[in-house]
């Protein structure tokens, strides 16, 4: 090992000591701005776990507050940079999880650098952001020393980033150079604020809490521009290494050689990056298990938490919980229908942000995208498959939670605790409770209102539109007379009935081709997904009512009742 990569290594594991005594939830000090006017100068020669533990403090700041918009977040009280010289900055999920560290390295004085171009790993014609391959770093940009204005800068970054950017191989991906992220081990001890969390079907989110029973919570923006919140698990979905997925920290870098002018700035030097043998916190297990598989393959890798195998998600949860903590079954019901009901919150933000727009009234579209999950432009702005298809995995997974738990309470596992009487009529109380706090409104199309509640979603659920050339009845699954007022013609409805089979699948399938018109779609159990059969047969099972009806000895479930028609004037959301 030369002298640079001996220093590096040096540097890198002072500051994972000095994080690895901290708590995962980073109550850092976020320090008082280095850079006041709009000039970048670079006064530290790297990231010091002072800086890593404020901008973790940074973001988790963002993410607990209740900013809907990356402008939003960052001209809020939640920054306390915020200054009149800041650019206005919007962006979407990758746009955010740059443009977020970048921002607090601006006002900190600190380098920064990040892959500005990729390259497809291996040589096929694919969209470059769900590559079955994975990337490899092509080119870089980057601030050793200064820049007079860095508002061009920060704007740049979104024009150049995407989830192409998080798509790298742990090992191979840096190419040429290196990658901007590492995986890390599932503890508490790296887990912290300011983690990316990346799901393969083209999303980022930004780690801004671990609670103490084990829950990520995920701050992430849209490419509508909103910003929501939610939880780490299936909606982040876990896949092989090439792929990148998973949880990952923010690459150490380093100017060295640089020289001080008399202010304290840097000048010169060149940048260099932390390997990963370098990286006490670096780690495959999400990948491999915490048990590799003897035959290398890494999806028979098991992750075993205490003598027990347990699925990963639920492996994250046990380990980065508090050491006393136990499932708490009407707790996990009410805390999952809680984070749905955001979900469906900024789900109606999204479509709010279409019918305004006015995109229902132009005439429907040839063809669909070439894959409706990544697509560009119109679609990309204004449709919601893949916030939809996150909400049905969130209900559907919810669902199964529930009767795991139950059933781990009635086996007496002692990693579940109930003190109740009577489970089923308490979890169905929850239910009910949640349900009536999870209420909101949209405006039919002849500017009636109508009141909607999270059971009246879970019972639509696979009939919401994620087709933003719809009427919003159709984008909020209505049916009967509260679709009377669709101003969807012949076609519109065609396409919507054309389209069921889609609305029953949870999974985002980026590989599979749709770009195809009105008369060429086809039922999937008449036609291959390539002659145009797209979707599932049928819905999975996601009506958590229904299971508790059963749990209570209720043998027909009733339905929810129809949805409240409001005042014209009703002013309530």
């Amino acid at each position: 090992m030369g002298y640079v990569a001996f220093k590096m290594a040096m540097i890198a594991a002072a500051i994972w000591a000095a994080l690895l005594c901290a708590p995962a939830s980073a109550q850092g000090k976020i320090p008082p701005a280095v850079n006041t006017g709009k000039a970048w100068e670079v006064f530290k020669e790297s990231w010091s776990a002072e800086d890593e533990a404020g901008y973790g403090a940074f973001v988790q700041m963002i993410g607990r507050s209740k900013c809907t918009s990356l402008e939003s977040c960052l001209k809020s009280d939640a920054n306390p940079y915020r200054s009149s010289v800041d650019p206005t900055l919007r962006g979407d999920c990758a746009d955010m999880a740059y443009v977020l560290r970048a921002y607090y390295a601006w006002k900190n004085g600190l380098p920064f650098s990040y892959q500005k171009s990729m390259a497809l790993a291996a040589t096929r014609h694919e969209d470059i952001r769900y590559s079955t391959r994975g990337n490899v770093v092509a080119e870089r940009r980057q601030i050793l020393n200064s820049v007079a204005d860095a508002r061009p800068f920060l704007r740049r970054i979104g024009w150049e980033v995407s989830t192409a950017m998080f798509r790298t191989h742990p090992v191979t991906g840096g190419g040429r150079g290196h990658d901007d992220f590492y995986p890390v081990k599932i503890s508490r001890e790296t887990v912290r604020p300011g983690v990316i969390a990346y799901d393969i079907f083209g999303h980022v989110g930004i780690v801004y809490d671990v609670l103490d029973d084990g829950r990520v919570m995920v701050v992430a923006s849209h490419p509508d521009n909103s910003v929501s919140r939610s939880t780490y698990g299936p909606n982040f979905m876990r896949s092989q290494p090439a792929l990148g997925a998973g949880l990952k920290a923010w690459r150490p870098i380093r100017v060295e050689g640089a020289e001080r002018s008399a202010d304290g700035s840097l000048q010169g030097g060149k940048l260099r990056a932390t390997a990963n043998d370098a990286l006490p916190g670096f780690s495959m297990e999400q990948y491999l298990g915490n048990v590799p598989a003897s035959s290398g393959v890494w999806h028979e890798g098991a992750f075993r938490y205490q003598d027990r195998t347990l699925r990963y998600y639920d492996y994250v949860r046990r380990v980065l919980a508090a050491p006393d903590f136990a499932y708490d079954p009407v707790a996990e019901l009410r805390y999952g229908l809680q984070t749905i009901c955001s979900a469906i919150k900024t789900r109606k933000v999204a479509v709010d942000k279409a019918v305004r727009a006015r995109i229902h009234l132009k005439p429907h579209p040839e063809k669909l995208p070439p894959n409706i999950y990544g697509a560009y432009g119109e679609w990309e702005e204004y449709s919601t498959p893949s916030r939809d298809a996150r909400l049905k995995v969130s209900f559907i997974e919810l669902r199964r939670d529930v009767q795991r738990l139950v059933e781990d309470v009635e086996a007496g596992d002692p990693g579940v605790s109930y003190n109740g009487t009577n489970i089923a009529e308490d979890l169905t109380r929850a239910f009910e409770e949640e349900k009536e706090a999870c209420t909101f409104t949209y405006w039919r199309s002849d500017k009636t209102r109508m009141q909607l509640n999270l059971a009246h979603v879970m019972d639509r659920l696979f009939e919401l539109s994620f087709n933003p050339y719809h009427c919003p009845e159709r984008r909020w699954g209505a049916q009967g007379t509260e679709l009377a007022t669709c101003t969807d013609d012949k076609t519109k409805t065609q396409w919507h009935n054309a389209l069921r089979f889609l609305r029953y699948q949870a999974e985002r399938t980026y590989d599979v081709r749709m770009d195809f018109a009105l008369n060429e779609l086809q039922p999937p159990m008449a036609a291959a997904p390539e002659e145009g059969g797209l979707g599932v047969e049928a819905p999975a099972d996601a009506d958590i009512r229904a299971y508790l009806n059963r749990l209570n000895g209720v043998v027909t479930a009733s339905a929810e009742g129809a949805p409240a028609l409001l005042p014209v004037d009703y002013a309530g959301e």
